[in-house]
């Protein structure tokens, strides 16, 4: 509980997984940033205030290419356990298990005025992408993070009630401690992986604190709208396979890795990809689009400007 004179302070998260190289072995970092809410825009977007720093680089296994499948099964629980017990020291201010405070306390923090304020740190929002909510929340991949809805309904509109209850953190920690079969088939048929989270020992409603990455959010929109744009074009003038031809023999060449399948096969894009299929779908298109009739060159130049458009 609030009393008068007390200062909350929100607490914005951002944590995204880079990957650093492929030449010398695959590696990657998982940085996790910080910067606190209600600050004005003008100060937040100067680089000079440092108001987003570095908090934490999470531990990222080394992909290991010559063990079977069920030695990785294995490993996962463990890989887990590892990233939990590293944000548990990130976020141990705000548990409830380390600090009896992060509920009913305060903490006495020196302000930028130089005054002492009793404040109470809050996690507001958590920005990541989907699949890094699933390894944060022990949650099976392609589900919502949001409310336990089934697959078949992700992307739609689906208000919380009975049938599509929000995620309750105190249920899975109350599921996970029983470490039972009825237990387990409680967590499974909810997606969730069996075992220790931080985001379980947090006060805060598990569905209200991931935010959207709406630069990744919109990219990948983009990209599946102009996907399905393009196909409709191709088929509607007869290019379709022309264009696939094309796609197959782009070359690799530098960081560019040679396709081995058509872009209408492709079910599901990393990071890395988008950005390789953003440098040079234009040019496939425009490839495509030649040997025109007098009648359908002005139609293939506004496709092929419109293509353009988009991916820039």
């Amino acid at each position: 509980m609030l009393r008068l004179g007390d200062t909350v302070f929100p607490l914005i998260f951002m944590s995204d997984g880079t990957h650093l190289s492929n030449c010398a072995g695959e590696h990657n970092e998982w940085h996790v940033f910080m910067t606190i809410g209600k600050r004005s825009s003008k100060i937040c977007q100067m680089p000079s205030t440092h108001t987003i720093v570095m908090v934490a680089l999470l531990p990222c296994a080394i992909k290991n290419r010559t063990i079977s499948h069920k030695q990785l099964d294995e490993q996962r629980p463990t890989k887990q356990e590892v990233l939990n017990k590293a944000l548990q020291r990130v976020l141990q201010p705000l548990t409830v298990k380390q600090h009896s405070s992060a509920i009913t306390g305060h903490y006495n923090v020196l302000c930028a005025d130089g005054n002492f304020r009793r404040c109470k740190p809050v996690a507001l929002a958590w920005l990541a992408d989907c699949p890094e909510y699933c390894n944060l929340y022990h949650l099976e991949r392609h589900v919502c993070i949001r409310c336990e809805c089934s697959q078949n309904e992700l992307g739609d509109q689906v208000t919380p009630d009975k049938q599509h209850p929000q995620r309750d953190c105190k249920l899975y920690k109350m599921l996970s401690n029983a470490n039972t079969k009825a237990a387990d088939a409680g967590l499974s048929l909810c997606h969730v992986h069996w075992g220790f989270n931080v985001f379980q020992h947090i006060p805060r409603v598990m569905s209200n604190l991931p935010k959207p990455d709406f630069l990744h959010t919109m990219q990948m929109g983009v990209l599946d709208y102009l996907r399905r744009w393009i196909f409709h074009l191709m088929r509607k003038h007869e290019r379709l396979d022309e264009f696939h031809a094309i796609w197959l023999s782009v070359p690799a060449y530098h960081d560019l890795t040679a396709k081995k399948i058509a872009y209408e096969d492709v079910s599901e894009q990393h990071g890395q990809e988008r950005r390789e299929i953003c440098r040079y779908l234009h040019g496939v298109v425009t490839q495509s689009l030649r040997g025109e009739s007098p009648a359908q060159s002005p139609i293939f130049n506004h496709e092929i400007e419109c293509t353009q458009a988009l991916l820039e």
